[in-house]
Parts: C-alpha cells; structure tokens; sequence
C-alpha cells in the first residue's frame, strides 16, 4: 500500500480551526472551514486503519480512502483555479496544512500534484507554506513521475518480519541530511525509526481487550 500520512485528528481538530477562522488575518474563512472538512473525512479511514478499528457499516476502508480522495479531487482543482495556492495568510496554517495533505494524497492525478508543487515553491520561499510539507509533496512527485526522491519521506518497508522503513528510491543518500537540514527537516535516522515504530504498531494485531 502507498505511504499516506496520517496525521493524529486533533491537528485538525474544530476548535483550532474556529479559532482560526475567527482571526481578522485569515483572508478566506469559508475556504478555510472547507479545507478542514475535507481533510477530516481524508483523514477518518487512515486513523480507523491506524487503531485497527472496522466501519460499523463493515466497508473495506483502503477503498473508502479512494473513493473519498476521487470525491475531493474536483473541488481542490476548483480551489486552485479560484485561489491560486492557498498558504497561511490566506486561510491559516491548521488550513494550508490540510490543503497540502489533500494533495499529498492526489496520486491520481500527478499532474495535479506537479502544478500545485510549482505553486507552493514561491509561497514557501515567502514564509507562506510549510518548507517540509514541500519536501513531502517534492517527493511525492518524483515518485509518481518515475524520479529518485529527495529528501526520502516516501518509504517502503524490508527485511524480517514487519520490515523497516527506508525510502523507496533516494538520490546521493550521502547527502541527504544536507538537504533535509536546509528544508528544517530531522535527520533521515529518526524519521525513519519513527516510520517504522508506526508500521508496527498498525499492522502488530491488538489484544481483544485493548
């Protein structure tokens, strides 16, 4: 299965997002709630998966991903024709986060993925998007575009039994460190350890009492 990002609920939990839309400093704040919704119903089958927790309708939750990523991918195109690429002044950071994670997970339509890449380039260089969230989707692009990644956020898992994390195409390794340090990112070791402490913990099957 692809590598999506989970990312725990309350990053995108309500209050910080009402709280965000009652700032004077967000420009669209109807966009903003928007970019929230949608990316709580991104996120709900990943975090079910994650906690090894079935749908209570009993649907196959890989699937409900898909579906919910199709259903998206009309209205983040509609974003981007009407905004351009909606970064923190436009609709906070908890928003631009969570547009950007929209995308992450556009592997469909790679085309999409590129022109935003474009997009956000000068928005990060202006403060006004996350530098590692570019690293994320830079990789992301390469990948589904047949390049050697970056920065090595995108992972596979090998060896005995669950595997460990390691990123599925890298150019210079040696270096990469280097380009991860520039973009604010943590060394390649830890964010591969962590990787794998959450493939674990996803796929380890549960005690029925827990």
């Amino acid at each position: 299965m692809k590598h999506l990002l989970l990312l725990p609920l309350s990053i995108i939990g309500l209050g910080e997002a009402a709280a965000q839309r009652a700032s004077p400093t967000v420009q669209y704040p109807q966009l903003s709630k928007t970019l929230d919704s949608l990316a709580y119903v991104d996120q709900w089958p990943m975090q079910r998966l994650f906690k090894q927790e079935p749908d209570s309708a009993g649907r196959d939750l890989v699937q409900v991903e898909k579906e919910n990523f199709a259903r998206h991918q009309p209205l983040l195109e509609k974003i981007v024709r009407r905004y351009g690429y909606p970064g923190i002044r436009q609709v906070g950071k908890t928003s631009a986060n969570n547009f950007w994670l929209l995308v992450q997970h556009a592997d469909a339509y790679p085309a999409f993925q590129q022109q935003v890449l474009k997009l956000m380039l000068p928005e990060v260089k202006r403060k006004n998007a996350d530098s590692s969230n570019y690293a994320y989707l830079t990789d992301r692009v390469a990948i589904n575009t047949g390049q050697p990644e970056e920065y090595g956020t995108q992972v596979e898992y090998k060896g005995p039994g669950l595997g460990q994390a390691v990123p599925k195409s890298l150019r210079d390794p040696a270096r990469v460190n280097e380009r991860r340090t520039a973009i604010g990112m943590e060394p390649l070791e830890n964010y591969l350890r962590m990787m794998t402490q959450m493939h674990v913990e996803m796929n380890t099957p549960k005690a029925p009492n827990q």
